[in-house]
């Protein structure tokens, strides 16, 4: 595999976090309807390559190597956890409480990795005639991390979601008994 052609495969992965960038902005900007499982099923896409995932850590990654991958997970997602917050509004509906910091995580995440990249690899080229990597790998693992947040993620604004929708039927359930005593 040529420079060129991992950097094809980065431009590629980029163009996935820059997609599903702007469908959570979009979505964070509607009510959230039903049950929520457009929270933990939204980037569906993102869970396609999971069994690629799994199949490429189990035969060619270490145990190190797995657990960078997984820890980076849960590292990245914690400024989302930390903001993302959902709120009801006085017609009923359950939107997301807007936050700069979110915005600011959801927008800059995606350049700054795109910046480290650039940098790294324009520095340390990871193709020379004496080291080819595994490149393959090095992809899954990178997709993991991204797979592997997105899904910490999600989980925890579902979470969130049906706490918060939970409480709101109980609250709503409680006036309705008021009333009718």
């Amino acid at each position: 595999m040529t420079q060129h052609q991992w950097d094809l495969i980065g431009y590629a992965v980029w163009a996935l976090v820059i997609w599903v960038t702007v469908k959570q902005f979009m979505q964070s900007r509607k009510e959230v309807k039903g049950k929520g499982l457009r929270l933990l099923l939204g980037d569906w896409l993102m869970f396609a390559p999971v069994p690629w995932i799994v199949y490429c850590l189990a035969s060619r990654g270490t145990w190190e190597q797995v657990g960078w991958t997984l820890g980076l997970g849960v590292v990245l997602a914690i400024p989302y956890v930390l903001t993302t917050k959902f709120m009801k509004k006085a017609g009923g509906g359950i939107y997301f409480e807007f936050n700069l910091l979110f915005y600011i995580f959801l927008f800059g995440f995606p350049y700054l990795r795109y910046m480290i990249r650039d940098r790294v690899f324009h520095t340390y080229p990871i193709l020379t005639p004496d080291y080819h990597p595994d490149i393959e790998l090095m992809l899954a693992m990178y997709i993991g991390v991204l797979v592997f947040y997105t899904f910490v993620w999600r989980v925890y604004m579902y979470m969130s979601f049906k706490r918060l929708k939970q409480q709101s039927d109980i609250n709503a359930l409680r006036m309705e008994e008021g009333q009718h005593v």
